[in-house]
């Protein structure tokens, strides 16, 4: 049952990869420039909550759940 799955879950992240590629490059050939910014500010977004999380992770003190 779980080959199923695996075989599904595979075939699902391939579908939405190719879903998500086809629509950049369409909104890229449409209006190039706002596509750009647009992604430019989501991977700051992206890299800024990262590194909040990191860093709020890292500063967690370890083994105090007593």
């Amino acid at each position: 049952m779980s080959a199923i799955k695996n075989t599904l879950a595979r075939k699902a992240v391939k579908t939405t990869a190719k879903h998500t590629a086809r629509g950049t490059a369409s909104k890229l050939k449409r209006d190039p420039v706002r596509a750009v910014t647009l992604l430019g500010l989501g991977g700051a977004l992206g890299a800024l909550a990262g590194w909040v999380a990191g860093r709020n992770a890292a500063t967690a003190p370890v083994g105090t759940g007593s």
